[in-house]
């Protein structure tokens, strides 16, 4: 039973790791009592609040290169090769967006303007 538990931990323990950098927290200071979330009148006050909250924006630029690097994945075109002590793949880099998508236009600008490149083993 114990070692169960333990096991569990572990288990636990190994999803949180696997997960925490995958969470981000916005927090932002109140002069005032903080605002209710469930009363419908202080969203927009709130809203307000985070816009001009400055303190922010780095970390909203890094959520946002997170969640655009999010689209992308790395699909094989055939069984990895071994030469010289290391692998060759090759492959295609895909977007989960599809051309037809009102979104790819825009982020395929976004990648262009910003002189966008892909780092595949760092």
């Amino acid at each position: 039973m114990r070692n169960k538990m333990v096991r569990q931990a572990y288990k636990t323990v190994r999803l949180a790791v696997q997960i925490l950098n995958r969470i981000h927290r916005l927090s932002t200071d109140f002069n005032t009592i903080e605002l209710r979330l469930d009363n419908i009148r202080s969203i927009p006050k709130l809203k307000s609040k985070v816009e001009i909250d400055y303190s922010l924006l780095a970390q909203i630029d890094t959520i946002v290169h997170y969640i655009i690097v999010s689209l992308f994945y790395f699909k094989l075109d055939s069984l990895l090769k071994r030469y010289n002590r290391k692998y060759i793949v090759t492959g295609h880099i895909l977007c989960l967006i599809t051309r037809s998508d009102l979104a790819f236009r825009a982020l395929l600008s976004k990648l262009i303007n910003n002189s966008t490149r892909f780092l595949i083993n760092n």
